[in-house]
Parts: C-alpha cells; sequence; structure tokens
C-alpha cells in the first residue's frame, strides 16, 4: 500500500509508513511545539526510512530550504546503510550555503526490534549566537596585567583596612603574631603600597596595629633605610 504526500510542485507517491501513524501523529505535535518554541531559528523533520529519496514526512519550520517529500541526508543514508543506528546524534555542527552554521540532534525511531524505522531531526540556526559570542569576546577582552587587586570605596580607611589585611597575608603572619622585625616589614609593604602618601594615616595605621604615632614612624623610617641599603647591595 502506498500514501500520497503533497508538494507545492507535486503529489508524490510513496510506501506506507514504517511506523504506526499514531506514532508519526504524536510525533509531529512535538515537532510542531520544539519549532514554535525556538522559532525562527529551529527546524524539526521526521523521515521515514520506508523511502529514502522522499523520506521527509514532516517540516516544522524550514532554515534549510527542504519541503515534505524531500530526500534523506547523505549522513541519515549512510548511518542506515551501516547499521549504525544504535546510538543517537546529539549537537554536533553542521553548516548551511552562505556560510551559516547549525547545532543537530538525530533521534532515531526504532521499531521493537531495535531496527531504525526512521529519524526525529532537530536544527537549530546558531549562525546569529556564534557572532554575538565573538563580538561579546571581543567586548569583554582584558589585557593581562597580573594578579591586579582593586578596591572601590568612598573611604580611605576602608582602603587601608584592606591594604593591611591584605599585606599580612602576603608576609604569612597573624597581627597578633609579628615581632619588631615582622612589623617593619609590613610598615615597609604598605609604604611601596603608597599607603603614608595619604595625610593622617600614619595614626590611623598605629591604631590598627596596636602601637603608637612614633613607632609607626621609626618603623617606617628603618624600612625606608633597609631600601636605601639595599639598593648599594
Amino acid at each position: 500500500m502506498s500514501v500520497n504526500i503533497d508538494t507545492a510542485q507535486s503529489t508524490i507517491s510513496v510506501p506506507a509508513p514504517s511506523l504506526p501513524e499514531a506514532t508519526y501523529g504524536v510525533l509531529r505535535q512535538v515537532a510542531a511545539a520544539l519549532e514554535k518554541l525556538f522559532e525562527p531559528f529551529c527546524e524539526v523533520v521526521i523521515h521515514d526510512f520506508a523511502d529514502f529519496e522522499h523520506s521527509i514526512v514532516c517540516l516544522a519550520g524550514n532554515i534549510t530550504n527542504r519541503s515534505i517529500g524531500g530526500a534523506a541526508t547523505d549522513l541519515l543514508l549512510a548511518k542506515a546503510s551501516d547499521g549504525e543506528t544504535d546510538e543517537d546524534l546529539y549537537n554536533y555542527l553542521t553548516s548551511l550555503p552562505g556560510g551559516r552554521m547549525m547545532k543537530s540532534c538525530t533521534v532515531f525511531l526504532r521499531d521493537e526490534d531495535g531496527r531504525a524505522r526512521g529519524a526525529f531531526c532537530i536544527n537549530f540556526d546558531i549562525t546569529a549566537f556564534v557572532t554575538m559570542r565573538n563580538q561579546l569576546g571581543r567586548f569583554i577582552a582584558t589585557a593581562d596585567h597580573g594578579d591586579i587587586v582593586e578596591t572601590f570605596t568612598d573611604d580611605i580607611e576602608e582602603t587601608v583596612q584592606n591594604l593591611i589585611a591584605e599585606t599580612l597575608a602576603e608576609i604569612g603572619q597573624g597581627q597578633p603574631l609579628l615581632n619588631r622585625d615582622d612589623k617593619i616589614d609590613l610598615i615597609r609593604r604598605l609604604d611601596e603600597k603608597g599607603v603614608f602618601q595619604v595625610k593622617k594615616m600614619a595614626p590611623f595605621v598605629a591604631d590598627q596595629l596596636g602601637v603608637s604615632r612614633a613607632t609607626i614612624y621609626n618603623y617606617l623610617r628603618e624600612g625606608r633605610g633597609e631600601q636605601r641599603g639595599g639598593n648599594h647591595d
């Protein structure tokens, strides 16, 4: 027995469906739902392997310029010919004329014996999204300047507190465990980071470290003296 499929050009006679018509009915509903969900980028195609020359029995959406009654693709022919239809194919890249790109899935429709009788194919035109990704990649690209850390706040004391915490982490000691040399090293590092370019930061740092202002100035002189001495080595 055969059935007739109407196309825009002619009426094509094809063999009866390989799977029950009720099965194809449900699949047509699923195809329509997927196409509506992702239009205008999505195309869903159902193939019936009873006639590879006219295998397309459902076409929801159309981004590949095919029609009902159209032929199977080279991929479907190769898979069916080699019997490689035990595994479905997901998210593989295909291309269209003009440089357009598609992401595709092919699910083989198997009977109770596991034989592929058709295929349910989803094609998604990703050209616009790839272009967008490339443009966004260029837009958000940054130069590599190492591990730059920057604190944004209106409060200079908060900034200095963060610098103290950061510098203690560099030294690898908690504040209560700092000996005199550690504290000189801490003040020297804070000086290198520009902390003492800010007016009245010496008293603030002294308060944070629990020492006197005079001690901070002494440590600062010693730290700077070590730097000068180091430059003559």
